[in-house]
C-alpha cells in the first residue's frame, strides 16, 4: 500500500533541511540594561577615591581610598595594573584620568576576589582583585562604555547621589535608555603630554 503523503512529507522536510541550511545564522546582541540600584544593591563596598598616582609608561596608577560610602572597604591603596584585557581600553581609560581625580568604587566580593567597578566624570571601568596575602592584586579589565545609560554626571554628583540613596534621603535614577555607549571626557593628565 503506498502513502501518498509520505512523498509529501519528504519533499517538505527536504525544503525546510536545505532551506535552514541556507539562512546564515543570526546572531543577536543581548543587552542588559543596569540600573544604579542595582549597581549599589550589589556591592559589598562603596568608596570615594583618589588617583594618586599614575604611570602611563607601566601602564598603571595607584587608589587611595578616602570615604566608605558602604561597608569597611579591606582595602586603603589599590595599585592597578592597566595593561587590559582589550587592548584599546587602556589608553582611553587614561586619557579620561589625571592625579588627584575623584572616583567611585562599586566592590563585590565574589569566590574570594574582589570585583570592582571604577566610576569618574562619566567613565566606567572594571577592575579585578585577586587575593594576595593581606593585600589584593589589581588589574584593570575594560571600560563599560553602555554603562553611561546607568549614569553619566560629574563624579562628585555620583558619590553624592550614592550618599543619598544609602541614607533614604533620594531613589536612584532610571536607566537612560536613550543614552549612547560611549566614555567621559578626556582630561589634561600625564598620559596626554
Amino acid at each position: 500500500m503506498k502513502f501518498p503523503g509520505r512523498r509529501l512529507a519528504l519533499c517538505l522536510f527536504a525544503v525546510l533541511f536545505w532551506g535552514a541550511l541556507a539562512v546564515p545564522p543570526v546572531m543577536a546582541l543581548i543587552e542588559r540594561v543596569t540600573p544604579l540600584s542595582s549597581v549599589i544593591k550589589d556591592s559589598d563596598y562603596i568608596v570615594t577615591a583618589k588617583v594618586e598616582r599614575l604611570a602611563p609608561d607601566k601602564p598603571g596608577m595607584v587608589l587611595a581610598v578616602i570615604d566608605d560610602l558602604q561597608g569597611k572597604a579591606p582595602f586603603r591603596r589599590l595599585a592597578v595594573n592597566l595593561t587590559g584585557d582589550k587592548e584599546k581600553d587602556s589608553p582611553k581609560l587614561l586619557e579620561r584620568l589625571a592625579t588627584d581625580l575623584p572616583v567611585v568604587l562599586f566592590v563585590t566580593e565574589l569566590n574570594k576576589k574582589l570585583l570592582g567597578l571604577g566610576y569618574s566624570n562619566g567613565t566606567w571601568f572594571q577592575i579585578v582583585g585577586e587575593p594576595e596575602g593581606d593585600n589584593f592584586r589589581w588589574s584593570f579589565t575594560h571600560c563599560e562604555p553602555f554603562l553611561r545609560r546607568t549614569f553619566k554626571g560629574p563624579t562628585a554628583e555620583m558619590a553624592t547621589l550614592v550618599r543619598d540613596i544609602l541614607a533614604g534621603k533620594k531613589k536612584a535614577p532610571p536607566v537612560d535608555t536613550k543614552e549612547l555607549p560611549g566614555l567621559g571626557p578626556k582630561v589634561e593628565n600625564e598620559a596626554s603630554k
